[in-house]
């Protein structure tokens, strides 16, 4: 499902208006009329103490078409009986369009109206008590900014939304939460903290994007009659997956089926072999961690990837083999419980006749080790079509001190970042990235020519194209040491079979999420252990 800016969704509205026809006020009042029926809903439910007996309704409205969104509520709410009181932040005598429509309505309506003065400050102060105006409210409605904000809140607007934040019962914001940028999710000083976002139209990206997603609330996206198709005339690069886009995705496999239905869930292939689902080799894992191995191996098979050889140190060897028996194992010589140069002309035959390469999970960090990874790749990249690599962890690590080895690689390439390994990858400070995680990504997949996973609450996978999705799945059972090693293989099993490296970070993100989401169902947010994600790969199907 696309994504949009805010700037975005006003081109499209415009293009609706000016060349189509459609009247703006429609739009409004299409809009209005969507959040009319979240905040009955709402009113109506057990989640409202008072259930919708002589309920009130408290709506901010600024002085745009945000605003105008909220007025046009303010009347469809009194109209169903419903008390309702507006405080406008702004002189609304400068309100134009529609939304001045609006106001005129509203105020010949009777509808309650506290006002900023005509120098455009609030002075709560003349608002009498402002904490009893919102605190008395069953329900609050934030219609102040919507997706035009381009500046920090400060001032008297930003002690609005700080009092909301306090003394709301419960918030639905309109479009967006104010004060979180709708393009990146940024907090722009500070943002109302929603319950509940109504989005119009289409879904704004900042929606998504954390730190925004943690203001949004429950995300409800309505059409306001907007054409569909005009999606295909602005440049939307942003997307998230959906469950029916997502199995739709699927490397074509068998006849499989979710237990109890009889709806077949993936495409069909009939005659193959395991050379059909491609091999995949593994470099992971070393003494002190190698259970990176057997995740990472392990989580390769659970996605549908046809023969696994690790290629691994002896005491890495044996953890696979007690935990599992499918793994093939090419056995490499150690040095100090880690990789070596040595190991790359040992593994030579089996890094030229695999359909994808792991490297990184586990395998820890000294010279040896980096000089290990940067032959690995070297060696990967001399047949005429080199295999995809999908590197992770301790490889970023390696790579870390010479990032232009990126552009010379003739394979595709993905790599899996955790913010901390990204702030070695760019030089960037971690706050820097977790504040701009989108373009952090973005640019990053744009210079080097990879495609990068950048693995956040809600991850982003850019490709170099400029295209990324933001995976919405999973939860916090993921926070666990092994989880990523896990992610890694689920990846190279999609590659495997035949999914370009873009595709298959994206359908790894989604999956993985599922598997987590799944697995914490059984043994809760607090017992999910990364092994466990194995067993929840097959159940998110």
């Amino acid at each position: 499902m696309k994504l949009v800016t805010g700037g975005q969704m006003r081109e499209m509205e415009q293009i609706a208006v000016n060349e189509l026809g459609i009247p703006s006020i429609l739009l409004m009042e299409n809009a209005a009329a969507h959040l009319a029926d979240h905040c009955l809903r709402y009113l109506q439910s057990i989640e409202n103490p008072k259930n919708n007996q002589n309920s009130s309704v408290l709506i901010a409205a600024g002085p745009g078409n945000n605003g105008g969104d909220g007025l046009a509520l303010a009347r469809l709410l009194h109209t169903k009986g419903v008390n309702v009181k507006a405080i406008l932040t702004g002189d609304m005598s400068y309100a134009k369009g529609d939304a001045a429509e609006y106001l005129s309505i509203v105020k010949k309506l009777g509808i309650q109206i506290e006002q900023f003065n005509k120098k455009n400050i609030l002075l709560l102060d003349d608002i009498p008590d402002i904490k009893t105006v919102i605190e008395t409210a069953d329900l609050t409605v934030d219609a102040l900014l919507g997706t035009g904000l381009d500046r920090g809140v400060e001032g008297k607007i930003k002690e609005l939304i700080e009092a909301i934040n306090c003394y709301a019962k419960y918030v639905i914001s309109a479009d967006m939460p104010s004060g979180v940028h709708s393009d990146t999710g940024r907090v722009m000083g500070c943002a109302v903290r929603a319950d509940e976002t109504v989005t119009f139209g289409f879904p704004k990206i900042g929606l998504y994007a954390f730190p925004g997603a943690e203001y949004a609330g429950r995300i409800h996206i309505e059409d306001i009659m907007i054409p569909a198709r005009l999606i295909d005339i602005i440049d939307a690069k942003a997307e998230i997956l959906t469950v029916d886009e997502a199995q739709k995705m699927l490397p074509a496999r068998g006849n499989c089926q979710h237990p109890g239905s009889r709806v077949m869930r993936h495409p069909i292939k009939l005659r193959t072999n395991k050379g059909t689902f491609g091999k995949i080799a593994v470099f992971a894992g070393s003494d002190e961690m190698p259970g990176a191995a057997a995740l990472t191996c392990g989580a390769a098979y659970k996605t549908g990837g046809g023969l696994v050889c690790a290629c691994v140190l002896p005491h890495v060897a044996d953890v696979i083999h007690h935990w599992q028996r499918e793994t093939v194992t090419r056995i490499l010589p150690e040095k100090n419980g880690m990789y070596s140069k040595k190991c790359v002309e040992m593994a030579k035959e089996e890094i030229h006749s695999s359909d994808v390469i792991i490297i990184g999970p586990g395998i820890g960090r000294s010279p040896d080790v980096t000089e290990f990874v940067h032959e690995l790749i070297v060696i990967s990249q001399e047949i005429p079509k080199p295999p995809p690599l999908v590197i992770d962890a301790d490889a970023l690590f390696a790579l870390s001190e010479d990032v232009n080895i990126f552009k010379q690689l003739k394979a595709p390439c993905i790599i899996t970042p955790h913010p901390g390994e990204m702030s070695r990858l760019t030089g960037w400070p971690i706050p820097e990235i977790l504040d701009d995680i989108i373009n952090t990504a973005v640019s990053f997949a744009g210079t080097f020519n990879v495609v990068t996973l950048l693995k956040d609450a809600h991850t982003v996978i850019a490709s170099p194209d400029g295209r990324y999705f933001l995976n919405t799945t999973g939860n916090n059972a993921l926070s666990k040491a092994g989880t990523g090693d896990v992610l890694t293989g689920m990846i190279a099993g999609y590659i495997a079979q035949g999914k370009d490296v873009f595709s298959a970070g994206v359908l790894g993100a989604h999956f993985h999420g599922k598997a987590g989401e799944a697995a914490s169902e059984k043994k809760t947010l607090y017992g999910v252990m990364a092994g466990d994600l194995l067993e929840g790969v097959w159940l998110s199907l």
